[in-house]
Parts: C-alpha cells; sequence; structure tokens
C-alpha cells in the first residue's frame, strides 16, 4: 500500500539536510522524462541524461558520481531499462540505440561502457549495425567492462575488469578477457544478492 502523502511531508520538513538532495534528483529525473527512480541516489555528480526514447529506471538505485558522470543516451524510438537496487559506478556510459535492459540488483564498475549500437558503419554501402543489449539479475559488471551491441549475459555472472564482452555469457559465468572468455562459475542460490554479503567473522 502507497504511504500516506502527510507522514511523507512530516518526514521531509523533520529531515532538511535531505532536502537539497531529494530535490536535485526529482528534478533531474522529471526535467528528462525519466520513468520511475523512486528513492534513486546521486552521489556527487548527477547522471548527463540525454532521453530522446523511454529511459526508465527501477526504485532504489545509485548512481555514484563521484568518479565521473553516469551518462545514460538514449534515442529516438529506443528504450533503456534499469532495474531495481542497482549501483553504479562514475564514468559509466550507457547507450541505447535500440533497447538495452539491465536487471535487478546490478553492480556496474567504474568506466564501464555498454552499447547496442556501433554508431558508425564500417564501410560506405552498409548500415550502422544495432542490435538488443540483454543484461540478467545480479550481474558483476568490473571496472572498464565493454559490452558490445547484442549481447545477452546471464543472472549473477561476473565479468572481469577490462573484459570485451562480444558474446553472450550464460547465467553465472565468470568471464575475462578480450575477446571475453568464460573461466568458471558462480556458486550461489538464485535468490543471491552481492549487495547483501553476510558478516564476515
Amino acid at each position: 500500500m502507497p504511504t500516506p502523502l502527510l507522514p511523507r511531508i512530516c518526514r521531509l520538513v523533520a529531515a532538511p539536510l535531505a532536502w537539497p538532495a531529494v530535490l536535485r534528483v526529482w528534478w533531474v529525473l522529471r526535467r528528462h522524462h525519466v520513468h520511475g527512480g523512486r528513492h534513486a541516489l546521486f552521489r556527487a555528480r548527477s547522471p548527463v541524461i540525454t532521453n530522446r526514447g523511454h529511459l526508465s529506471l527501477g526504485d532504489h538505485i545509485d548512481l555514484d558520481g563521484r568518479a565521473g558522470p553516469v551518462r545514460l543516451t538514449v534515442q529516438p524510438g529506443a528504450s533503456l531499462t534499469i532495474g531495481r537496487g542497482g549501483f553504479i559506478n562514475g564514468g559509466t556510459t550507457i547507450a541505447a540505440a535500440r533497447s538495452v535492459r539491465i536487471g535487478d540488483d546490478c553492480l556496474i564498475g567504474e568506466g564501464v561502457s555498454i552499447h547496442d549500437t556501433d554508431f558508425h558503419p564500417v564501410h560506405a554501402d552498409t548500415p550502422v549495425a544495432v542490435a538488443p543489449v540483454s543484461i540478467g539479475r545480479n550481474v558483476w559488471l568490473a571496472n572498464h567492462v565493454t559490452v558490445l551491441r547484442g549481447v545477452t549475459i546471464g543472472d549473477h555472472a561476473v565479468v572481469g575488469a577490462g573484459a570485451v564482452v562480444t558474446h553472450d555469457l550464460p547465467a553465472r559465468a565468470i568471464a575475462v578477457g578480450n575477446p571475453a572468455r568464460v573461466v568458471g562459475t558462480v556458486r550461489c542460490v538464485d535468490s543471491f544478492r552481492r549487495g547483501a554479503l553476510p558478516p564476515t567473522a
């Protein structure tokens, strides 16, 4: 059931230090016609958003701009969907010319690039290549990973730093290198979330 409006207003008035962050998030999302994004958190710099299609953010998403702004670009007629509870580090660029879908609870490291298009034609007589990208739930993309057009990454997969993902990766894959190759399998139950690790002894 939705929280009644009056208690929500009272909580904001009682915590005035939260006002600037709340208003900044609200303004950025509203100005760029972003759907969703309730309780989103922008650390340091706000994301740089170019939205000429459909951009949807899940609830409780954390965009950390301390290492540089997160850049989200959606071209006309395209869609970019990022699930709830995820974390995206600074300097990351995500661009959708057709469709990019990122599942819930994903961890995306610093300087990651995710694109569903080559942006430019390779040959004079060929069109720009475009193919949808789909990233599953609870995926961890380490720093400076590049995910290219047409790639599907399964749930719980881990992609090591600097890898270039050119082909599909199955669920629970551990992949490294350029091009990325599977070198192991994540041991976990389906309900596992990397953001909810048990305390260490």
